[in-house]
C-alpha cells in the first residue's frame, strides 16, 4: 500500500533531488522513498546503539572491580600447578 503526501522543498534541494534521481534513473518519489526509508534505519541504529550504550557502556563500579580481581587471583591459582 502506498500513500500519497505533499512536501515542500527548497528550490536548491529539489534541484539535488531532481539531479541525483536522473543521474541514478529513479523517479523522485522513489529517489525520496529511498531517502527517508535510509534516513529512518539510520536513526533507528543510532537509537539501539544508545540503548546498547547505556545498558553495556559504563564501566565497573568498585564493587565489580574487587570481583574481577578475587576471580583474577582464584584463576592464577588454579592454572599455576597446570603444566600445560
Amino acid at each position: 500500500m502506498t500513500v500519497r503526501i505533499e512536501i515542500s522543498l527548497s528550490s536548491t534541494l529539489d534541484e539535488k533531488v531532481e539531479s541525483l534521481a536522473r543521474e541514478l534513473e529513479m523517479s523522485r518519489n522513489e529517489f525520496v522513498s529511498m531517502a527517508v526509508q535510509a534516513f529512518i534505519e539510520r536513526h533507528e541504529t543510532r537509537r539501539m546503539m544508545a540503548a546498547l550504550n547505556k545498558v553495556h557502556g559504563d564501566l565497573p563500579d568498585e564493587e565489580e572491580r574487587a570481583i574481577l580481581r578475587e576471580m583474577k587471583e582464584h584463576h592464577r591459582k588454579l592454572m599455576r600447578d597446570d603444566p600445560w
